[in-house]
């Protein structure tokens, strides 16, 4: 199982349309591709920080959806809807692989 995650911290004022729009995204990919992510926010630490999570059987198959994703002109729209609602180079990526 690998699991794919992205985190965020949410600018300065903007924490109601950023998690509406985190929200908004997650379903807008697991109905699009079929997923089964899911979006957090943190309550503790670093507080403000959005956290999506979604898991794919293997690397291959995340690379698939990765570039669907990448290619697709209606998430690309809903992408430029960010500006603003982040705090700029606070995105961090991670992949990992269960035991």
């Amino acid at each position: 199982m690998i699991r794919w995650t992205r985190s965020a911290r949410i600018a300065t004022g903007k924490d109601l349309q950023a998690m509406k729009w985190a929200k908004e995204i997650q379903q807008f990919n697991n109905k699009k591709y079929k997923l089964q992510g899911t979006v957090y926010l943190d309550l503790f630490g670093e507080y403000g920080t959005i956290r999506w999570f979604t898991d794919f059987p293997d690397l291959a198959t995340l690379e698939k959806v990765m570039n669907q994703v990448l290619a697709d002109q209606e998430y690309l729209q809903k992408l430029s809807q960010v500006p603003g609602l982040f705090i700029q180079g606070s995105g961090f990526d991670t992949v990992m692989r269960t035991l």
